[in-house]
């Protein structure tokens, strides 16, 4: 009997840790090996909407001047060539 209360133990663990590695996944993207973690990197529509912004043409203005640094936005190919730019304020100082 001791047999299998320990595959059962065996068969709960793993099926617990694939649960946990998979709401990992669903928490961030990655690109090149990089990892993004999708409560960092957002959508310039939804960058907006966290720093009232009025308007997307601000933000990508301020990605073509570079008040927003390279490092801090990425082309996402696979996604239909969706920009996403870190969540942080980046101020326009002109």
């Amino acid at each position: 009997m001791t047999a299998p209360t320990k595959i059962q133990e065996d068969l709960e663990t793993l099926l617990s840790d694939s649960k946990k590695t998979l709401n990992e996944a669903q928490n961030y993207l990655s690109k090149d090996g990089v990892r993004y973690e999708l409560h960092d990197w957002v959508t310039i529509a939804e960058y907006c909407k966290r720093f009232n912004i009025p308007n997307t043409q601000t933000v990508s203005n301020w990605i073509k001047r570079g008040i927003v640094p390279k490092e801090n936005t990425v082309v996402i190919e696979e996604y239909n060539n969706i920009r996403l730019l870190k969540a942080v304020p980046y101020n326009d100082h002109s």
